[in-house]
């Protein structure tokens, strides 16, 4: 599936096929399972540190130093979640020093900061992944990868994959990114010997909200599976947010965002998703 890509700084681009496509978005913490790192507030517990059980992985496709963008930051940094950068449905050609200085600023605040990288569904030249994923590590100093646009065919491509996620673990400074990758719909397991997390739903809400995990998901934890949805109405918040948890899902973004980009701006309930995320814990 396709996610709708994005934009730099400047206007937003034109970004492929219409939304009533299904398209996708086209993201653990950074190094390991574990997620975004299971930190929470732990005042009133005890001294015992409460696991969070449903984080925010935000496709954040503003401009950099915009108002949206520190809104998704601050969003991340409450709910021990992640970004996403995307400065030219990629890293682009050049260092950009808006982006440079909106990533750094992300990375002070504890967030962890992922490059976005188109696969083509597996048929993109695998020098041009490696490519971005350098420019991205390079550049950006960034703590994971966003692969996005993979292929349905998870057995087939579960190598190739596991390559493209080799060679993150080898650039990022840590040496164990965050990989996340987008089918945007269920495939198979066989992608989580590559992917830290795996987005397992992507599309507007109506079309996603009779979704059901597959049977082998069972045997991951919630921290492994990510779900977006657009076009969802405030209305729907709550339930949606606790229908992604009881799904045992433990990354999602919900948006009323709209086609032709429905991630380039805040939620008009975007304090109230935020609450209500930082409140799922155990």
């Amino acid at each position: 599936m396709l996610l709708f890509l994005t934009l730099a700084c400047g206007e937003p681009a034109d970004t492929g096929p219409d939304a009533d496509s299904g398209g996708a978005t086209d993201t653990d913490t950074a190094g390991g399972d574990s997620g975004g790192g299971d930190s929470a507030d732990t005042d009133d517990t005890g001294g015992v540190e409460p696991v969070r059980t449903l984080r925010l992985g935000i496709p954040s496709y503003a401009n950099a130093g915009t108002a949206e963008w520190t809104g998704f930051v601050e969003g991340a940094a409450a709910t021990d979640g992640f970004v996403i950068v995307n400065p030219d449905s990629g890293p682009g050609s050049t260092i950009d020093e808006a982006w440079l200085t909106s990533v750094e600023e992300a990375r002070a605040l504890g967030v962890t900061v992922l490059g976005y990288v188109p696969t083509g569904y597996g048929a993109r030249e695998a020098d041009a992944i490696d490519g971005d994923v350098n420019q991205y590590t390079t550049w950006y100093g960034v703590d994971g990868i966003f692969f996005d646009e993979v292929g349905e065919d998870c057995e087939g491509l579960a190598g190739w994959y596991a390559e493209r996620a080799a060679a993150a673990d080898a650039l990022v400074s840590s040496g164990d990114a965050l990989v996340v990758m987008n089918p945007g719909l269920v495939t198979c397991a066989a992608y989580l010997d590559a992917a830290d997390v795996l987005v397992v739903a992507e599309d507007r809400l109506a079309l996603i909200s009779d979704f059901e995990p597959a049977d082998w998901m069972a045997s991951y934890g919630p921290e492994r599976f990510m779900f977006l949805a657009y076009d969802a109405p405030g209305a729907d918040l709550g339930q949606t947010l606790k229908f992604v948890h009881d799904a045992g899902i433990g990354w999602t973004y919900i948006t009323d965002d709209r086609p032709r980009n429905p991630w380039d701006e805040l939620p008009t309930y975007w304090e109230a998703e935020v609450s209500a995320v930082v409140e799922f814990v155990e």
